[in-house]
């Protein structure tokens, strides 16, 4: 074997020595996690186990994620929040899935069954999961391939959605400015968690505003026009009896046009992020509290 060989045969060892080292960085064996979800008698069974799942998932990257899930921001935004505790986990829930996704998980039963049941206080009913889990760290941020957003606000009072048309049209509308600094592709997503804690959706691009690449160091505002509005309406307060909901937005930035669904799940949105090569990624959120008159 002449000195050449040895060197190219050595080099190509050390880069795969390289590529694997960084790929298993990035992947956290969290182990097992457990969770007991509490839940009142008017959800079944197995929607709590459902929901109990779902809550297993996101706890289990959050504890690959840390403490380092919620920002100042996030936080100052939850202060005007009525259960402040639920926005801020809430909050910590929709940075996670942009942060970390779960490649291998493996739920774990007990006495046979994946959920087991008992009694709680009162008319509560508490469901337990277990599962192991191994998490992949999406690649970090180039801080050069940024952008800068400001909403018009992040709290609103509002008129619920059983009520008159003539009152949801005095609700106030959502707008969103948008500093680029280099040119890029902007999508954003909403995530509703009093409606589908699972789901998130895109509003940007839509039918109304279809462009969305953005030139650097310009500012843009969406909506771009008055041809649709973002109404900021409280959900029907005979589905929702808290006096305050929180809703998410998740902004994306690529280089590349990326075609996205209109929707996805959590697991499906952290597979498509983590698969976006130059990719900045930034989340809002807002409160919105329901107007009590006229």
């Amino acid at each position: 074997m002449n000195q050449k060989f040895k060197f190219f045969l050595l080099i190509f060892k050390l880069f795969i020595f390289i590529f694997f080292f960084n790929s298993s960085v990035l992947a956290i064996n969290v182990g097992q996690v457990e969770i007991d979800y509490p839940y009142g008698r008017e959800t079944s069974d197995n929607e709590a186990c459902a929901l109990a799942e779902l809550k297993l998932q996101d706890k289990a990257r959050q504890k690959a994620g840390g403490e380092e899930s919620i920002s100042a921001e996030s936080f100052k935004v939850c202060k005007g929040s009525e259960n402040e505790n639920q926005c801020n986990y809430y909050t910590n829930s929709f940075h996670s899935i942009g942060a970390y996704q779960i490649v291998d998980y493996e739920p774990i039963k007990t006495d046979g069954k994946f959920c087991i049941f008992s009694d709680g206080n009162k008319d509560i009913k508490i469901v337990s999961r277990k599962g192991n889990f191994i998490i992949q760290k999406l690649p970090d941020q180039s801080s050069n391939f940024d952008f800068r957003i400001t909403l018009s606000n992040n709290e609103f009072v509002s008129h619920p959605l059983n009520t008159s048309k003539d009152l949801l049209k005095k609700n106030e509308s959502l707008k969103i400015n948008i500093q680029t600094y280099e040119d890029m592709y902007i999508s954003i997503f909403q995530w509703l968690p009093f409606q589908d804690i699972n789901n998130v959706q895109k509003i940007f691009p839509n039918n109304y505003n279809k462009d969305n690449f953005f030139k650097s160091n310009l500012n843009y505002s969406i909506p771009s026009s008055d041809s649709f509005r973002f109404r900021i309406d409280f959900p029907n307060e005979e589905e929702i009896f808290e006096n305050d909901i929180q809703e998410f937005l998740m902004f994306i930035g690529t280089k590349e046009q990326i075609d996205f669904f209109d929707q996805y799940d959590f697991s499906e949105f952290g597979s498509k992020l983590f698969a976006i090569k130059n990719l900045r990624q930034h989340q809002k959120s807002y409160i919105i509290h329901k107007r009590q008159n006229n």
